[in-house]
């Protein structure tokens, strides 16, 4: 039986309501500043993790409104950024293992341009409609952690002031519809709802009983290898993600490419990013 996320659904939908709208006033009062238009793709470049509320939405648009050839490039599309983002990752744990300080490490990481699979050989979003939260507000002004971040393509430029949203609260909002989503299905991973995936990974994830950790594992017969202790990993702001399996060093020492991730059993956390610095 298919699980029922709608009323999950009609909780994002609902932030995403409230997002179209702030970033229709900041249009009405500064136009002026905000230079999003078609055909520019700065955002979609973009190197950013959506929770899982959104992730599990994005993924049910996507498998409802593509087939065929398209659904097929767009998914070549994701598996190409996977693969960008599993060298920037093991860039990142060589830098960490290296010494280098924490804060240049991330801006390292913000810095990086990954092409979004759901941009099209025209500079479109293909999936224009249901784009992530991040896509909406990418430029007007945000914080993160207390530090503001702009599109560099903007008119709002640094040392000024101008009205900002709160990204944290965005995220807080979100990661609690995980939660709730988390406890509703019964999944037995207990930080499922505070995990946070690239959107590439979430376009060719299957979110099924099996993934999400519904059904129940299978009965040892004794000739099967025992599964791995779940790994804790600590995702951006230090909310712990406990993974379903794996060793903790298999994806910062993996040599193979990104494509094999899906039958690997370790589930890692990529690092997140973000735009200009107002």
């Amino acid at each position: 039986m298919a699980l029922d996320f709608s009323e999950y659904f009609k909780r994002y939908e609902a932030i995403v309501a409230e997002v179209e709208g702030v970033f229709d006033k900041f249009e009405a009062e500064m136009g002026d500043l905000v230079k999003c238009g078609k055909g520019c793709s700065d955002c979609c470049h973009a190197l950013f993790d959506i929770t899982l509320a959104e992730a599990i939405y994005i993924n049910h648009k996507f498998n409802e409104l593509f087939s065929g050839l398209e659904r097929s490039t767009v998914l070549n599309r994701a598996d190409q950024a996977d693969r960008q983002i599993h060298k920037l990752k093991r860039k990142v744990y060589k830098a960490s293992q290296e010494g280098r300080p924490a804060s240049e490490i991330l801006l390292e990481v913000s810095r990086a341009r990954v092409r979004c699979p759901m941009l099209s050989d025209d500079n479109l979003c293909v999936m224009y409609e249901h784009r992530p939260i991040t896509c909406r507000l990418y430029g007007v002004p945000t914080s993160i952690a207390g530090e503001a971040h702009t599109c560099n393509l903007s008119g709002f430029k640094g040392g000024e002031k101008y009205p900002t949203v709160n990204m944290d609260i965005v995220l807080d909002r979100l990661i609690t519809i995980g939660r709730d989503l988390q406890k509703g299905i019964g999944s037995r991973y207990m930080e499922l709802g505070e995990m946070l995936v690239p959107l590439s990974m979430a376009l060719v994830t299957e979110y099924d009983e099996d993934y999400l950790g519904v059904r129940a594992p299978a009965k040892d017969t004794g000739s099967a290898k025992p599964a791995a202790a779940p790994v804790e990993i600590k995702a951006p702001g230090g909310a712990p993600f406990r993974a379903p399996g794996g060793d903790a060093d298999n994806c910062s020492s993996c040599t193979e490419s990104k494509s094999a991730c899906e039958s690997c059993t370790s589930k890692t956390i990529v690092l997140g990013g973000d735009g200009g610095q107002a």
